[in-house]
């Protein structure tokens, strides 16, 4: 081994555990009592709710920001995301309902500090539920300073509004592939929203895949999904199919269910292995050729027989 090559997997090395002490750091930075919010609401009705806020005894004191924002989730994983008030454009956003009567707490080093989210629901509202995200995180260290969200901890706020009418329905916004090479294992993709006006838990999604003969030939189903998906909100879920198929088209249905079973959406595509439609057109294709080729033969007697009548 070389002087350079020792050099570079040290400095390799170093960077790894700066990186793994900067990710490590904030697993213990910051502790929060009451970090899910969820109530059912009566239009017009005024709930508090109270959330602890604290550092360990041997870390550095600090200041803390409290921001009421909008609720957002990835659609990778479907984890709970924090918006901004220009990207939080939801019907069912509980955003503006939420006030904080400390925005900001400085803590000490094993201390801690209660503060007050107080939720005013507007007399108006009816029907389904309605979301927001609590974000406790370091304050920016100065005027115009990002806020560092590294250390940040997310508070889902989930209302679900008293008398009204619940709607849980679904959308499979994508379903893919469309095309897998034969003999050879590939993972499905169902993309699936949540089209209804109020937050599930336990989603399960299933593909089932067919011959042209309607028999399944390969199946996978998912575990169900371990966090809520709010309205208007999607996630994908993927599954292996293990078994490789032949080549040839077939059908791919995907579903997506509650935990109880209740059937949320369905879709189907077709399902190319291999190059099905290439081995169909190529006795076609030739078939096309001596069509055409009689075709011609035919008009070269037809001008040659002109031509001998009109020679005469």
């Amino acid at each position: 081994m070389t002087w350079n090559t020792q050099s570079q997997l040290c400095l390799i090395a170093l960077a790894l555990l700066v990186a793994g002490a900067v990710l490590a750091a904030p697993a213990l930075a910051l502790r929060v009592e009451g970090a899910r919010i969820a109530l059912d609401v009566e239009p017009g009705m005024t709930y508090t709710s109270r959330i602890g806020i604290s550092i360990e005894p041997e870390e550095s004191e600090g200041t803390f920001a409290i921001d009421v924002m909008g609720f957002g989730q990835s659609t990778a994983d479907g984890s709970y995301t924090a918006l901004e008030a220009a990207e939080d454009t939801s019907p069912y956003s509980a955003r503006p309902f939420i006030t904080i009567d400390s925005p900001t707490v400085h803590l000490k080093p094993g201390e801690q500090a209660d503060v007050t989210a107080t939720i005013t629901v507007p007399a108006g509202i009816s029907d389904g539920g309605r979301y927001a995200i609590i974000l406790v995180h370091p304050a920016p260290s100065g005027p115009g300073a990002p806020a560092a969200f590294a250390t940040a901890v997310a508070i889902p706020v989930f209302l679900t509004v008293k008398g009204g009418t619940v709607t849980e329905t679904g959308e499979i916004l994508s379903l893919t592939p469309a095309a897998v090479e034969p003999a050879k294992p590939f993972e499905v993709v169902v993309t699936c929203q949540n089209s209804g006006n109020h937050h599930y838990y336990g989603v399960v999604s299933s593909v089932s895949i067919t011959d042209a003969s309607g028999k399944e030939v390969a199946s996978a189903t998912t575990e169900p999904f371990v966090r809520a998906i709010v309205p208007g909100e999607a996630v994908d879920f993927t599954m292996p199919v293990k078994t490789g198929l032949a080549q040839g088209t077939y059908q791919m249905t995907a579903s997506m269910k509650t935990r109880d079973g209740k059937v949320l959406a369905e879709k189907t595509i077709p399902l190319a292995v291999g190059n099905p439609r290439a081995a169909r057109e190529t006795p076609g294709f030739g078939v096309l050729v001596a069509v055409s080729g009689m075709m011609l033969a035919c008009s070269g007697i037809l001008w040659c027989r002109r031509s001998r009548r009109s020679k005469r």
